[in-house]
């Protein structure tokens, strides 16, 4: 990972800390590995070194950016990426389909008589992200709406500098899709701020799952079960030194209601 597991979200948290009970109960450990985004010379002989010790059975990436991702797919070990993967890059990978999440999200905000949407994402470049960007503009319907897709870099005064912007253009939105929990609730707590009442002015679904967002917040969820037993066993194949199949294992989350999405104040 790039990050230590406590900074990681909470989906991927999760993930992770029943993979490692999954692996336990089956003799195997789990060891986190901490790599810079920037992969030099001394990042890439740490991992060769530690790929060279005949105790590693396998790797799971965990959101990296392609630069790892494509190191990784060029060595000869049972890998797995916990996530998607970047373009050209061949590993088998475990991820939400972010993609399809996106595209009905903003069919679904139409659908309500939206026809000015705007997505925040996170500038970062990971290839989940980049697959909801591709999705939301799929789901955009061609001559009847218009949709922004508007990256921020993650932290709160370039979100509410994005917010102002966006709000305060000629034709602002009238909905919100925003990526990123955290980033939810700031979205949400800005605009009860500004006076903007959600969703009597303006209409806000999250692309991601929170327990805190039940019957509060629209969003997309998944079984966690469901998501704890296919990566249990694709890593319990790696863990016995098999290679898997270089094919996307996609979850399809479903929609849970909330009380933040309406008709727009004005069409």
């Amino acid at each position: 990972s790039h990050h230590p597991l406590a900074e990681t979200s909470f989906t991927a948290y999760q993930g992770v800390s029943e993979m490692r009970a999954e692996l336990a109960n089956h003799g195997f450990a789990l060891e986190i590995v901490v790599c810079p985004a920037t992969f030099g010379v001394p990042q890439r002989r740490r991992l060769e070194a530690l790929l060279r010790q005949k105790t590693i059975s396998c790797c799971v990436l965990l959101s990296l950016n392609r630069g790892l991702q494509a190191w990784f797919s060029t060595q000869r070990i049972p890998t797995l990426v916990l996530g998607s993967c970047h373009p050209g890059v061949t590993l088998p990978s475990l991820d939400v389909d972010y993609r399809s999440i996106c595209r009905h999200a903003a069919g679904l905000l139409q659908a309500k008589g939206h026809r000015r949407l705007a997505f925040l994402v996170p500038h970062s470049d990971l290839a989940g992200d980049l697959a909801s960007e591709a999705g939301f503009r799929e789901g955009i319907a061609p001559r009847t709406a218009e949709g922004r897709v508007v990256r921020h870099n993650g932290s709160n005064s370039g979100l509410a500098s994005a917010l102002r912007i966006l709000l305060g253009s000629p034709r602002p939105p009238t909905a919100l899709l925003v990526a990123k929990p955290r980033h939810v609730f700031f979205v949400m707590a800005w605009l009860l701020r500004e006076g903007r009442s959600v969703p009597g002015q303006i209409s806000v679904i999250a692309r991601d799952h929170d327990p805190l967002f039940a019957n509060l917040v629209d969003h997309y969820r998944f079984n966690r079960d469901t998501f704890a037993r296919r990566l249990g066993r694709l890593v319990r194949g790696m863990a016995g030194q098999q290679f898997l199949p270089l094919a996307p294992h996609l979850i399809l989350p479903r929609f849970q209601a909330g009380a933040t999405i309406g008709p727009p104040a004005c069409r």
